[in-house]
């Protein structure tokens, strides 16, 4: 065979493989955005609905906004070029802050995909960009952008609202929007679908918390993804509230099952009066991330879910051999989960009897109703 036809097939390849990349539509990554960010969107719905149900239990609170607002730099992973032009593409997603979830509360004029300029006549930032130096070891990009500036203006138009003045939007074109706002815990609970260390949990104090990504792109359903909220939202609740709650039984902690309903559910007393006379026992909790996830539980049912919804997610985290920091149940804490999600149903199935029990007392009270000597005389008879 001659050198020079050897050369071709042996080029062929090559060839052949440079047309199908440039005929390969990215299918995958198309998909991957594309779930990842509804992910995010409905964590950070469930996030605002824990707010305001958990806000009586909250150190501090403030005023929490019915919508939620995201650009691409509220990404926490460097993209390259070509990745954040399919991500755009996918998502809708640019720089600027635009609605991508709102509550059936906010303003029928509010509309997804909406771009909001300004929160009290503040303008939202671009965003800024910090060094990742881990990047440099990976390979990525050095730079990432970082939505701390978003942040600084939302938090100061929150307190605002907290202070009774209304919070105002600036949308895209110059039209103000006024928003009415709601009481819950204050700070935020966050996660984002692109992050760099999905599988690390931390806190800044009682302002923010970051949910773990793996958690949350595992979660599915409102309860998982309101059971993760709760989660991060008992490391800004109030010690002084939760101590009300608790009880010492010789050198470990104990939570009552049913008391935190009572500060987030209006009527829970019919609860704690079956838990009374069931003469219940306490539930031990050996640190921290234990009562969060007794805390969490009680949350989610007070919201009318399932108080198992965060012990299914853990398990399935641990049947995949998932990393995810502090959410990640052990054996101990499974145990605990799943004895408190047990007791909870129990009270929540005799609260349901109970309210039947009354609708059909209702019911049936005019049939038993005394007649009165008039309607009880004969036809006809003479009164005296």
């Amino acid at each position: 065979m001659p050198l020079r036809r050897i050369r071709l097939l042996c080029a062929l390849p090559l060839v052949l493989a440079s047309g199908a990349g440039a005929q390969y539509d990215r299918a995958f990554e198309r998909d991957l955005y594309k779930t990842r960010f509804a992910q995010e969107v409905k964590f950070r719905a469930a996030a605002i609905h824990v707010a305001w149900g958990a806000e009586a239990l909250c150190h501090a609170t403030t005023q929490i906004e019915p919508f939620v607002l995201l650009s691409v730099h509220s990404l926490r992973q460097s993209f390259s070029a070509s990745d954040m032009k399919l991500f755009r593409e996918v998502t809708a997603m640019d720089d600027k802050w635009r609605v991508v979830w709102a509550d059936e509360g906010a303003p029928d004029e509010l509309k997804v995909g909406d771009v909001v300029e300004a929160v009290n006549d503040r303008k939202l930032p671009g965003g800024s960009t910090r060094f990742e130096l881990g990047a440099l070891f990976r390979g990525g990009s050095v730079v990432s952008a970082d939505d701390q500036g978003f942040w600084d203006v939302m938090l100061q138009a929150r307190q605002e609202a907290a202070d009774g003045k209304p919070m105002r939007l600036t949308l895209a074109g110059g039209r103000k929007l006024e928003v009415e706002t709601q009481k819950g815990c204050a700070g935020s609970v966050t996660a984002s679908s692109f992050d760099n260390d999905p599988d690390v949990f931390w806190r800044q104090g009682n302002k923010r918390v970051k949910i773990p990504a793996n958690a949350m792109l595992e979660a599915q359903g409102a309860d998982e993804f309101r059971w993760l909220a709760a989660f991060g939202t008992y490391f800004q609740a109030s010690q002084s509230s939760i101590a009300a709650v608790q009880r010492t039984e010789g050198i470990s902690t104990g939570f009552i099952v049913g008391q935190i309903l009572t500060f987030v559910v209006p009527g829970a007393g019919m609860l704690l009066s079956v838990a009374e006379a069931q003469a219940e026992r306490a539930i031990a909790v050996d640190s921290i991330v234990g009562s969060a996830d007794l805390f969490a539980n009680e949350v989610v049912a007070s919201l009318g879910g399932d108080p198992g919804a965060g012990l299914r997610l853990s398990e399935r985290m641990l049947a995949q051999g998932m990393k995810v920091d502090a959410v990640l149940m052990d054996e101990f804490r499974r145990s605990n989960a799943a004895e408190h999600a047990r007791r909870i149903k129990a009270l929540q199935a005799a609260q349901a009897e109970r309210e039947r029990a009354e609708a059909r007392a209702q019911e049936a009270a005019p049939a038993l109703r005394p007649k009165t000597a008039a309607s009880a005389a004969p036809a006809g008879a003479h009164k005296p």
